[in-house]
């Protein structure tokens, strides 16, 4: 999905412009060396003993998890996920992408943009102007007091749109479930939409095979896409910075689930989910929109993408949680970033 009139013309020339305006005790040990924080995930609330595995001293499960499963089966959620689920590795859906001011006029649907056409003086002039706007708001950055001071990823995205001759590009997810309330809502309402379905396809297979449920078992599962901007769990960005730099785009999960027969006669099930959250969106304008911040309409930018001075593409970013729960209290979950980030 495109962003919602994400020009950041109106914004640069806006920052532009204002700028222009006694005791002896033993030696102590050297301290350990400091250890990179990060802001926990809002459903990191249990005890550290449960996150990611038995508490420290407890036995190892030493049963290796039997892997079940066949790749294509539906999952049978009944309504309690927004996306659907098949098992299986993580597959791509089709996500379809507008083209912009390149769109077949004919066709909506279309996936190939029309040619573009070339540029005249005015154009490159334009561009031109473009360039120095871009530089002047780079410059503005992180200074007091003047407006759209804080947009650096909406800076390198449009940057890339000017000079990325229309390759992907990969953005960093983590800084945007970091740095915007809506991805904090995205990463947990997706989470708990995955974890829903990994329930579901447990109870799916040990219905098929009642064996299973004395075993720790293993499986792979993978989900459609999810559009973020239009509902409440998968809010737009809130942020200036990304609104222009990502605006309403699409996410989709895919996860490898092992689950573990209870410990004590009665217990519930334990589920450890390693899950990987996959972005897409395809930056480019998009006719009769404009910027939601300064009003700029995006025809002042689609005339690149009409002239070839400016190309769409696709931005790509990931992130990866290990989620650890007792069967039917997904929301009691305790998640952390997998990889120490």
């Amino acid at each position: 999905m495109s962003r919602i009139g994400e020009s950041i013309g109106g914004a640069i020339a806006a920052r532009v412009q204002q700028a222009l305006t006694p005791q002896v005790r033993p030696t102590p040990p050297p301290p350990a060396a400091p250890v990179a924080s990060r802001p926990s995930d809002t459903f990191e609330s249990a005890p550290a003993t449960r996150r990611g595995g038995p508490a420290l001293g407890a036995p190892t499960p030493t049963a290796t998890p039997t892997q079940v499963g066949t790749s294509g089966t539906a999952v049978q959620t009944n309504g309690n996920t927004v996306a659907d689920y098949q098992v299986g590795p993580p597959r791509r859906p089709d996500i379809h992408h507008d083209n912009g001011f390149l769109q077949n006029p004919n066709d909506p649907n279309d996936p190939n943009p029309i040619p573009t056409e070339s540029p005249g003086l005015s154009d490159y002039a334009a561009r031109a102007e473009w360039e120095v706007k871009l530089r002047g708001a780079r410059a503005l950055q992180g200074v007091p007091g003047v407006p759209h001071n804080d947009i650096p990823d909406g800076l390198d995205t449009y940057d890339h749109f000017l000079h990325g001759n229309g390759a992907d590009r990969h953005f960093d997810y983590e800084r945007f479930v970091r740095t915007d309330p809506a991805g904090q809502a995205v990463l947990t309402n997706s989470t708990r939409d995955t974890q829903q379905a990994a329930e579901a396809t447990y109870n799916q297979m040990i219905a098929q095979d009642p064996s299973l449920a004395g075993k720790p078992v293993t499986f792979q599962i993978t989900g459609s896409q999810i559009g973020v901007g239009s509902s409440e769990q998968f809010p737009y960005p809130e942020t200036e910075n990304w609104q222009k730099a990502i605006g309403g785009h699409n996410v989709w999960n895919s996860a490898t689930v092992t689950v573990y027969p209870p410990e004590t006669p009665g217990g519930k099930p334990r589920f450890e989910m390693d899950m990987t959250l996959h972005a897409e969106d395809r930056y480019n304008f998009n006719p009769g929109q404009q910027d939601i911040n300064t009003g700029t309409p995006d025809a002042a930018n689609g005339r690149l993408e009409q002239t070839g001075l400016g190309h769409q593409y696709t931005n790509y970013g990931t992130l990866q949680r290990h989620v650890t729960w007792d069967q039917g209290s997904p929301e009691n979950a305790t998640s952390r970033p997998i990889g120490g980030r």
